[in-house]
């Protein structure tokens, strides 16, 4: 009797765990889905930037804090931000010879980044010419880098004494 007892409870037993775990008579599935949309790509740097004074042949430096792309559009294309900079001009009269572009490097740190992304400095470069100076790749979705560099150039013996003024320019793409 004992046998029936066990075997009858073991039966009932299934029969209940199998009636929780059968699907209902009727079902509805309903498709869902969402637009991801794209941003864009964009570059910001500090508005000004003063290099050390220094006379004829001696080195002036500068520091660039706070560069920063912004890589808002949703995807896994990578972006190489470049630099370039013209000739440092005489500022209040004209006559003196230019302070060449050519005469100083850029030293871009190593970046902040957020998101997916690895994002590799360029080795020191001359930006008298468009040189690239981070190049992001394996991205994932958005991301963000900020870095800061160092400029220098040994100013040259012709220079007069005075102001010189150039513009540095970061591009993204």
């Amino acid at each position: 009797m004992r046998k029936i007892t066990i075997a009858a409870v073991a039966l009932l037993g299934s029969v209940a765990l199998a009636g929780a775990t059968t699907l209902p008579a009727f079902a509805a599935d309903t498709t869902s889905t969402v637009a991801v949309t794209a941003g864009g790509l964009s570059i910001t740097a500090p508005a000004t930037l003063a290099f050390s004074a220094a006379a004829p042949n001696a080195i002036s430096t500068a520091a660039l804090v706070g560069v920063q792309v912004s890589d808002l559009r949703a995807a896994t294309g990578g972006w190489v931000s470049n630099v370039i900079l013209a000739d440092f001009v005489f500022t209040g009269t004209t006559g003196p010879i230019p302070i060449p572009a050519s005469i100083v490097t850029y030293t871009a740190g190593t970046p902040a980044v957020t998101g997916t992304a690895t994002v590799t400095p360029a080795a020191a470069v001359s930006p008298n010419a468009e040189s690239p100076v981070q190049t992001a790749t394996a991205v994932t979705g958005n991301n963000t880098a900020t870095w800061d560099a160092a400029l220098s150039m040994t100013v040259p013996s012709a220079a007069l004494f005075g102001t010189y003024s150039a513009v540095l320019t970061h591009s993204v793409a």
